[in-house]
């Protein structure tokens, strides 16, 4: 039998630095690519989407934006688009969780029964 990996890769710490450093360089720009910007600064995605959930919103990105984008030039319907995208995910993955639980109590049951 094949026993699960127990990995857990930590999350990247973020400086102060590094944000302002990502809000600068969107500053002025429209929508911007991980490509883009790796291009430009050297960021990967996953250090990317590190800087942007720490940024307290100053930068915009979720499923189904089309990159990263400093959010206080971004227009209203841009925002609110992103916003219910983001809420969108939230909900699907809250659903998901749920139906992993209730499975997960299923088993324990089973197990010790």
């Amino acid at each position: 039998m094949q026993s699960e990996l127990d990995i857990t890769l930590p999350a990247p710490e973020v400086t102060t630095g590094e944000v302002e450093q990502l809000v600068g360089f969107l500053e002025g720009k429209g929508w911007l690519t991980a490509k883009q910007i790796a291009a430009a600064i050297g960021l990967d995605d996953r250090r990317l989407r590190a800087i942007a959930e720490h940024s307290a919103g100053r930068i915009l990105s979720g499923p189904g934006c089309p990159g990263y984008r400093y959010f206080d030039k971004t227009a209203l319907p841009h925002a609110e688009h992103a916003i219910a995208c983001i809420e969108s995910q939230a909900a699907k993955m809250l659903k998901r969780a749920v139906t992993y639980r209730q499975r997960y109590h299923r088993f324990a049951h089973e197990i010790k029964n």
